[in-house]
């Protein structure tokens, strides 16, 4: 037990220990002047400190805390070199090292750092990292800019920039239980705070079962952009009317500056499909500046033909603004015209350009705005002798949420083109297209309605890009059934598409969802009612990241509730990107 003498004393131990570490860290402003900055920005405090003058090392034991204006260090025991300015920490019975800075907190046994180069070494880590929790063998951090190939941010000094880390021998997971429902086990974890995760080769743990060993990597991108596509973790099962049963496996292999995704399908009636798409970093300087070039086998549901069509360009992505620069090749493009009617088309593009702006926040209509442009030289097989055609275009797309009820929630998009043609009979067309709809609810049956409405004046010389008008009516309507936990339910939905134009009931869809805590299950079957594009599959998804989820096999679920995004450009089209009021 500490005497009252000593408890007096302290703070003169204290005032004299810095009184001395002043001393020598003038001396070493003499020989180097940014490390002697560095270190005078350091302060450590705790119940006990010793420091000799000889070495510059500083010894702090019990509720040491260490910090500065970019990080800041908790542990039962630790030293402080004041010449190195690094700093070693370990844990003791008493407590644990726990290192914190705006790239997160962290937990562990033991840390080496150093104040200067921000490089450190961990061991037995745990944390949090954006909405996994992970646990490791060791952890090393160091400055972002340091990843070969992430270019730091603009304006950003060395001491604001964040922390990136290489974990090994993690295990990593979203849910909160002491036995998760769900995890992913890899050697080796990266992080590049507010831009991407990425787990190599991870083996899927379904509560203590090893389901199976994932052959690339899985990435999660948290940047919100759009340089990689979406990643699915599981394999891709379902079956699709013209194929027959299916199943597939899709994933990157991933370095500092670039992708290669690859994707393969076996179907049942005799038909295998895939693609590999590379996608190259230009420059660390020229962030956001992609190039890329692939190849896709697909088949034509129409033709009955498999085919390989490759496709090559540019991608731009910076503060929102987005641009692609695209040649293609045999593309097989997939329209839904109309509810229930979906054709293809073979399209070739040399080139295509498009641009578009980021959303616009506009008060007076509750919503977001945003602009794009396009020009192109198109080859479209089904144009008399394969003219090309030229194409320039300018469009618009507002979003909104208007003012309801706790039980009432109205919404609109809109989107509208006015395209140019180099063609004597078709020179214009104009495609206005409106979502009126609500999500609202009856007692224990939530529902979502919407009326779509599409104008078209010209036409287009091509079938691909030539439009018709529409206008349909979707009604859905779900039922969450009776849980014990708010964690644990089952929800029943069906969805009915009408059409207006030949009223008749066009297309159904139901759906069985299970949510199981951390993960959600989905089955969804599509009766197309006019055409023959019935399919069925399964998704699992991550709810912490809903995007993560896999449908089926690449057929999506045109969605009138989310946006009519068939119009917009098409990589832009994923309504993520919309920013929900």
């Amino acid at each position: 037990m500490e005497s009252g003498i000593g408890k007096g004393f302290r703070p003169f131990l204290r005032l004299f220990f810095f009184f001395l570490a002043s001393l020598s860290l003038f001396a070493h402003v003499l020989h180097s002047p940014k490390e002697a900055q560095a270190a005078e920005e350091v302060k450590l405090d705790a119940d006990s400190i010793s420091f000799e003058e000889s070495t510059g090392v500083a010894v702090a034991e019990g509720n040491v805390r260490i910090e500065n204006d970019e990080m800041r260090l908790l542990a039962p025991y630790a030293e402080y070199d004041s010449l190195t300015h690094n700093i070693r920490a370990v844990s003791t019975p008493e407590g644990s090292v726990t290192f914190t800075s705006s790239s997160g907190r962290i937990s562990g046994e033991k840390l080496d750092y150093n104040v200067e180069t921000r490089r450190g070494l961990f061991t037995r880590p745990n944390g949090r990292v954006e909405s996994f929790y992970v646990k490791g063998d060791s952890i090393e951090v160091m400055p972002v800019s340091e990843f070969t190939g992430v270019k730091k941010g603009e304006n950003q000094s060395d001491a604001q920039e964040d922390l990136a880390g290489k974990w090994r021998g993690v295990v990593v997971t979203t849910c909160n239980h002491t036995d998760p429902h769900y995890r992913l086990e890899s050697k080796e974890l990266s992080v590049i705070p507010g831009r991407r995760v990425v787990i190599k080769k991870p083996r899927v743990y379904l509560g203590d079962a090893l389901i199976f060993t994932y052959p690339f990597d899985y990435l999660v991108d948290v940047s919100g952009g759009a340089r990689f596509d979406r990643q699915y973790i599981f394999p891709r099962v379902g079956y699709e009317s013209g194929k027959g049963l299916g199943v597939g496996i899709a994933g990157p292999i991933l370095w500092d500056t670039g992708a290669l995704n690859m994707e393969v399908i076996w179907w049942s009636k005799d038909i295998w499909e895939g693609e590999a798409l590379l996608r190259q970093q230009i420059s660390p300087s020229l962030e956001g500046l992609d190039v890329f070039g692939g190849i896709k086998r697909a088949y034509d549901k129409d033709t009955g033909e498999t085919d390989w069509r490759p496709r090559w360009g540019l991608d731009y992505e910076s503060k929102g603004w987005r641009a692609q620069l695209l040649w293609s090749q045999r593309e097989l493009v997939s329209l839904e015209k109309s509810t229930g009617l979906d054709s293809r088309y073979v399209v070739w593009r040399k080139p295509e350009f498009q641009v578009a702006s980021p959303w616009f926040d506009d008060a007076a209509a509750s919503g977001q705005f945003r602009f794009f442009a396009t020009w192109g030289k198109y080859e479209d097989s089904s144009a008399p002798n394969m003219q090309t055609v030229e194409r320039a275009g300018i469009g618009a797309q507002i979003y909104g949420e208007l003012a309801g009820g706790s039980n009432f929630q109205p919404f609109y998009n809109a989107i509208y083109w006015h395209y140019k043609y180099n063609d004597d009979m078709f020179d214009s067309q104009q495609i206005a297209e409106a979502v009126l709809g609500a999500r609202w609810g009856i007692g224990d049956f939530d529902m979502e309605s919407a009326y779509l409405r599409r104008w078209t004046w010209g036409s287009s010389p091509m079938r691909w890009d030539d439009y018709e008008a529409r206008e349909e009516i979707y009604q859905q309507i779900g039922v969450r059934l009776p849980s014990k936990s708010p964690d644990y339910w089952w929800r029943v939905s069906a969805r009915g598409a009408y059409s207006l134009d030949t009223e008749d009931l066009a297309e159904m869809t139901y759906a069985a969802v299970y949510n199981h805590h951390c993960i959600q299950w989905e089955a969804l079957y599509r009766d197309d009612l006019k055409g023959r594009d019935d399919w069925f599959g399964l998704k699992l998804t991550i709810n912490a990241y809903p995007e993560s989820g896999v449908r089926l096999m690449g057929s999506e679920l045109f969605d009138p509730f989310r946006a009519p995004d068939e119009l917009a450009p098409n990589f832009v089209s994923d309504t993520k990107k919309v920013k929900k009021n």
